[in-house]
């Protein structure tokens, strides 16, 4: 993994992400795969701009095989500021969708609309699951809110992946299943690490 260190912020590339994108780009020559990635980015992009903006910057970014991660690390900022940094990548990737229409490029932008989509999601391991997090304990329901996003979870994740299932098993693209497992595997692992801690 290469690191450094710009202006304080632990900065990690994993060396799988080039092998990741030449599998991308050699399965999907069509250009469908650097949307996705640029599409990604873009999301990413758009909660680092609202982290620096309400003063909170990220400790750590990893570019790895399944895309980009970054943290905060164990700050404190409080469920306001939390929403805010959670909904600005599937608005980031709204704004581009909306901007690739008006210059002629549906493709590319609705494979922006298919990712804000997917993020908003209320799932524990996706911007939706956090947005709805942020938003109980906003409203006083902060005891009731793990236990509601679990639930949420569960009623979200269960459908996408017999769907995604379904659609593989009919000769689709195998792409949904393969997110729906990822997602999957984050939340179970996520409920793992709480009951462990």
């Amino acid at each position: 993994m290469l690191e450094w260190r710009p202006g304080g912020i632990r900065c990690r590339v994993s060396l799988l992400f080039p092998a990741l994108v030449t599998a991308l780009l050699l399965w999907q020559p069509d250009g469908l795969a650097v949307s996705c990635l640029l599409a990604s980015l873009i999301h990413e992009g758009g909660h680092l701009v609202a982290m620096l903006a309400v003063g909170v910057p990220p400790q750590d970014c990893t570019l790895g095989a399944f895309g980009m991660r970054i943290e905060l690390g164990n700050a404190l900022i409080g469920y306001g500021r939390a929403l805010l940094i959670s909904l600005a990548g599937p608005l980031a990737n709204g704004l581009a969708a909306a901007l690739l229409l008006v210059v002629g490029c549906p493709a590319a932008a609705t494979v922006h609309l298919a990712l804000a989509t997917l993020n908003l999601l209320p799932a524990a391991a996706l911007d939706g699951g956090e947005i709805l997090r942020c938003g109980l304990a906003l409203l006083g329901l902060e005891p009731l809110a793990e236990m509601v996003l679990r639930l949420s979870s569960a009623l979200v994740l269960l459908p996408l992946a017999a769907v995604s299932l379904w659609l593989f098993l009919r000769g689709e693209n195998p792409t949904l299943l393969i997110v729906s497992g990822y997602l999957a595997t984050l939340v179970f692992f996520s409920d793992k690490c709480e009951k462990n801690s």
